[in-house]
């Protein structure tokens, strides 16, 4: 399941990440890792993340820091050593209140009576716009919506497996992440995890987003034959009218909640 070239950093929601309370061992012998795994199908041990910081404690060589999405908190602990000065001169640049965005690998607690918490240890720490957040906000609620659209495939029948929803266009990493997922939080409600994306669509899209929702559908639905259309076909189709990225991963993102499209492969867009 796990890939044996450096592992991702998973773009997730605090809230995501907050309902996680499970891990799973991959490996053998002395190559053995701990790797946690959402009630929404992802896995790993490296996230990324953007917010606000909320808080910002100093205590000798200790760094504690609370991040604020609009769904709730990443804690952050970053001890100086040695091998980890440059990301030490980043933590020292930003300031509570500051957006910024984070690259760190998880660590887990677990109480005696089953308690899960998760730490980030960082990596890269920069500070970021308001509007740097917002495309994370969209491009994580993509990835989100995709993940529970194969979860729903999965609950509908017990005899799915992955080629199943490989067929269906769902990535190798959806689809393993999500069958384990369903296993292991089986009675998990994503109730709350569908209201962050549709609480999105009631504020977050712009009158460019649905104005050019039709004519992005269209060229998606157009391309359907040929397996999906890419990200950069899709922006290339769309640049003489002064379209822009952001644009358009706002427009992709409205149509991945309304659950019209869904990403066949990585930043490659199939109609359902």
């Amino acid at each position: 399941m796990i890939e044996k070239k450096r592992e991702p950093a998973r773009w997730i929601f605090a809230k995501e990440l907050r309902d996680t309370s499970l891990t799973i061992m991959e490996g053998d012998d002395e190559a053995r890792k701990e790797y946690f795994i959402t009630p929404a199908g992802s896995f790993g041990r490296r996230i990324l993340f953007c917010g606000k910081i909320t808080q910002k404690k100093e205590e000798n060589e200790m760094t504690k820091m609370t991040v604020a999405d609009h769904t709730g908190a990443f804690y952050v602990t970053f001890f100086s050593k040695e091998f980890n000065q440059n990301t030490k001169i980043q933590i020292e640049r930003v300031n509570e209140n500051d957006e910024v965005m984070i690259v760190g690998r998880t660590t887990y607690f677990k109480t005696n009576e089953g308690k899960m918490y998760i730490n980030i240890n960082p990596e890269t720490v920069r500070n970021i716009s308001e509007t740097d957040t917002e495309y994370w906000k969209v491009r994580c609620a993509l990835s989100l919506n995709s993940r529970l659209a194969a979860i729903r495939e999965i609950r509908k029948s017990q005899d799915i497996d992955d080629k199943h929803l490989g067929d269906l266009g769902f990535t190798q990493d959806e689809a393993r992440g999500c069958i384990k997922a369903s296993e292991l939080y089986e009675g998990y409600n994503m109730g709350q995890l569908e209201e962050i994306i549709a609480g999105m669509s009631v504020y977050q899209f712009s009158d460019t987003a649905i104005k050019l929702r039709e004519k992005v559908m269209d060229i998606i639905r157009e391309n359907n034959p040929f397996g999906g259309i890419t990200y950069e076909q899709i922006l290339e189709k769309l640049s003489k009218e002064g379209v822009e990225p952001r644009q358009l991963d706002e427009t992709l993102n409205l149509l991945g909640t309304d659950g019209e499209i869904f990403e066949a492969e990585k930043r490659k867009f199939k109609a359902i």
